[in-house]
């Protein structure tokens, strides 16, 4: 029974190296996939904000013929904080539902569950 528990004991240590070297594993290629992601929106990040500056310039000059410089800009500044608004608020929903780790979560979850019924099984039926 010693070397039954002795066994079970390592086996749950290693599964439980495995499964950390897996989500350092993983964690490193989704980091890694972040970092890409985030170097493509850099890249472009800057010039969409001096081209949306200039068209929302553009827009304020073409209103302020028709509705004077203050109501221009207090328009395009009223459109500019209700779109950012909506936008981020959107960002942090989508940020909110992102899932680390998914899958070696899942994988402990699992690995765990069949731990605990292989040692029930031993334990219901011990051996002599």
């Amino acid at each position: 029974m010693v070397q039954v528990t002795t066994e079970a004991v390592q086996g749950v240590a290693e599964l439980l190296a495995a499964e950390l070297k897996l989500a350092r594993l993983e964690l490193s290629l989704d980091l890694r996939l972040v970092l890409k992601r985030a170097a493509l929106v850099a890249l472009f990040a800057l010039p969409l904000i001096v081209g949306y500056a200039f068209a929302m310039a553009a827009l304020a000059s073409f209103l302020a013929t028709c509705w004077g410089r203050f109501a221009a800009l207090g328009s395009v500044a009223a459109l500019q904080l209700a779109v950012a608004g909506i936008g981020l608020q959107r960002a942090l929903s989508a940020l909110r539902r992102t899932a680390l780790l998914e899958r070696t979560g899942a994988d402990v979850t699992r690995s765990v569950q069949q731990t605990r019924a292989a040692l029930s099984g031993r334990q219901s039926h011990p051996e002599p």
